[in-house]
């Protein structure tokens, strides 16, 4: 992720050559700390050390910004378990691989997944302009492909006998909320080794598929 602390330099390259994904990373930050509301495109300027210019270059409000963040958010998701999709493996070890997949994604891009959650209660509450409100809506759509895939993986689980539910939606939900929990309790800390970040996602999967009556081993 961008920071603010940056060279002068570095500072003049970024002003010149700054990507649309600098922008968001600090956006994200941004959103992430202070939430939509409160938080001005002269902050997300501040956080990547350039000019509220280069940002207009690339966006033309911050509600634009906002919802390309929340897609990005999305995309990172998708592109994280659908390799997963299609692999010759059991059903259950297909649940368990998609299921930390996400878990990881949650964790390595814990500010952009914010930025998801604050949109969907952004869509629930009506707090954007009706342009903006549509595109929300056409996210949640997004959303609502994801959460396919994971119904695919649990009724594929299920056939086999590895786990067990009434009500997939219910399922889904209770899943859902073991998987994303690293969005509000955790956080990165420096030189934190990979293997920590494996445990964590382990547990995470573990709590989970225990939820659906899975007693085997996560391995």
């Amino acid at each position: 992720m961008a920071t603010a602390a940056r060279s002068t330099k570095y500072r003049r390259q970024s002003d010149t050559e700054l990507s649309r994904m600098e922008i968001m990373e600090g956006a994200a930050l941004c959103f992430e700390a202070r939430g939509y509301a409160a938080t001005s495109l002269d902050e997300v300027a501040a956080r990547i050390s350039s000019t509220k210019g280069r940002i207009y270059h690339h966006y033309g409000s911050k509600a634009e910004l906002f919802l390309d963040v929340y897609r990005t958010g999305m995309m990172m998701n998708f592109q994280a378990i659908e390799p997963l999709l299609e692999h010759d493996m059991p059903p259950i070890e297909r649940l368990k691989a998609v299921l930390k997949a996400h878990v990881r994604c949650v964790i390595r891009t814990k500010a952009f997944q914010n930025v998801v959650g604050q949109g969907v209660d952004m869509l629930r509450h009506g707090t954007m302009p009706a342009n903006e409100h549509a595109e929300l809506a056409q996210l949640a759509e997004l959303r609502d492909a994801y959460s396919e895939h994971f119904s695919k993986v649990l009724k594929d689980a299920r056939a086999t006998g590895a786990i067990d539910y009434t009500n997939i939606k219910i399922a889904l939900n209770s899943v859902f909320m073991c998987i994303n929990g690293p969005i509000v309790w955790f956080t990165p800390r420096k030189g934190q080794a990979e293997h920590e970040i494996e445990a964590l996602a382990d547990e995470c999967v573990l709590y989970a598929i225990r939820l659906l009556g899975y007693r085997g081993e996560m391995s």
